[in-house]
């Protein structure tokens, strides 16, 4: 009997999608989920860290229904059920095999790393989903230049300006591929101006945003690429270590073999993802070289050249190659069906501090102990009248997580450290005069009267998170009467 590959692919992706939306809620946000919720929560033009795609899509669920765990996570786990499906058109427009094209849509879902940002909402998910459209449209400008495929090129480069700052990495391979096919016409044509104007067009909210923020977006960003550090063989290396473990060893050497068979190619479908592909290495790697690249940032690389690794492998002929394959992905499949088995069920004890969910788990808890602190407030306080109460925290990831779910007690949230970023432009108002619970955690702690000007300082509780019986984290909330800022 013959197999429908494509009925295959859909089902495959179907049964991934129903579960991840069945562990969506079973476990708390992670830093980055619950600061690019925030965006939704402090709805803006633009943000410092990121243009404002990831907060707009957020808002309308927020908007709509509230939030909770499940909501934050909705919109990645639909996202990447459709990057899946793109996965395997664009695998088929060039190995004509459903069988190929069905087991790179495997391979696509094997890695943790791409699993995870298919829960996790992050800038980056957006890319994913429209490299493929966007080198389709490249590929029609190059064959035929209608003027519909410059107004899609616009739109899909304005979504991806939208979305994240690198997106700008998708204009060298665009104009190189032009150049390459000798269509010098089309780069210089009105409707490669159109596109631009296009494009222009839908990220001008992000320019109009800096613009009225002294352009911290652009400064920012400029620090990561334009760092005034030395070169560190160190940082180099770690990055390349953590891609190899996040992506899993055997899949991370597959999208290389991929990358290195495709750059003799004559295939255009593969010869313009060689190119995309060597633009986010460089860069990537070059950043790397000045601070640790963090796993899903070359995440589009790893998209598009395990497919093409897995093509490779599986039409060569070879048997030894196509078990490489079968025990690449299946091996890292196991692995993280494991992993969403024991993300809602949490298994094992771990000695005290050493838990691999430390980010994930108490904060509902901690919100819940600083709301019973702040109503009561701290002791011998007889001002008249008194001061306002908020919480205060010492470093951004805690800021991110304490203000999310501090949404149900609505207690302002103060970030007391010095670096610059988001949270100074939400924190419109400096806590001076008010009496500040600080968070202080085991792994995160500031000793406040020897840091801030307070007219007392009053430790008052700590609380364990506890998880099959060992210690997550230990939480000491403190009492800043009358806060006037760092010494």
């Amino acid at each position: 009997m013959k197999i429908n590959w494509e009925r295959t692919t859909l089902i495959f992706v179907g049964i991934l999608t129903l579960l991840r939306l069945a562990v969506a809620p079973t476990f708390g946000l992670g830093v980055d989920e619950a600061h690019y919720f925030l965006y939704a929560y402090f709805l803006d033009w633009s943000y410092v860290d990121h243009p404002p795609l990831v907060g707009w899509t957020h808002w309308p669920l927020y908007a709509l229904f509230g939030t909770n765990e499940f909501l934050v996570r909705l919109p990645a786990i639909l996202l990447f059920a459709g990057v899946s499906l793109f996965v395997y058109r664009f695998t088929l427009s060039f190995s004509e095999s459903g069988s190929i094209s069905f087991l790179s849509v495997v391979a696509v879902n094997s890695p943790f790393i791409l699993n995870a940002m298919g829960i996790m909402l992050l800038p980056d998910c957006f890319l994913l989903l429209l490299v493929f459209p966007l080198m389709t449209t490249i590929r029609k400008i190059s064959e035929r230049g209608e003027i519909r495929h410059f107004v899609c090129l616009g739109l899909l480069l304005g979504l991806a300006g939208l979305a994240k700052y690198t997106a700008v990495l998708f204009v060298p391979p665009l104009l190189i591929f032009l150049i390459m096919k000798k269509r010098y016409n089309r780069i210089f044509s009105p409707g490669m101006f159109l596109a631009a104007g296009i494009a222009l067009l839908m990220i001008s909210p992000v320019l109009y945003w800096n613009m009225q923020n002294d352009y911290i977006s652009f400064r920012y960003q400029g620090g990561h690429v334009l760092a005034a550090t030395s070169p560190m063989v160190k940082s180099f290396l770690v990055s390349i270590l953590t891609q190899f473990g996040a992506y899993s060893p055997f899949l991370f050497l597959m999208a290389f073999y991929g990358l290195y068979k495709g750059w003799k190619s004559t295939d255009d479908r593969i010869r313009l993802s060689v190119l995309f592909g060597v633009f986010i290495l460089f860069f990537f790697f070059y950043s790397s070289l000045y601070e640790r690249t963090l796993p899903h940032w070359p995440s589009l690389f790893y998209l598009l050249f395990i497919p093409i690794g897995a093509y490779y492998l599986l039409s060569s002929g070879s048997s030894r190659k196509r078990k490489y394959f079968y025990f690449s992905v299946g091996f890292s499949l196991t692995i993280t069906l494991f992993l969403y088995a024991a993300l809602p069920a949490k298994w094992f004890t771990f000695p005290d501090y050493k838990s691999p969910f430390r980010d994930i788990v108490g904060f509902e808890t901690i919100a819940r102990e600083g709301d019973a602190l702040l109503r009561r407030g701290p002791t011998g306080r007889d001002a008249v009248p008194p001061p306002r109460r908020a919480l205060a925290v010492t470093n951004w990831t805690m800021g991110s997580r304490m203000l999310y779910y501090n949404l149900p007690y609505g207690h302002e949230v103060y970030v007391t450290d010095d670096r610059k970023d988001q949270f100074d432009v939400w924190q419109q108002t400096a806590p001076k005069g008010y009496d500040l619970l600080f968070v202080n955690t085991h792994f995160h702690q500031m000793d406040v009267s020897r840091n801030y000007r307070c007219d007392a300082s009053e430790p008052v509780k700590k609380i364990d998170i506890i998880l099959n019986g060992g210690k997550v984290d230990t939480i000491e909330y403190v009492w800043c009467r009358n806060y006037q800022g760092p010494r």
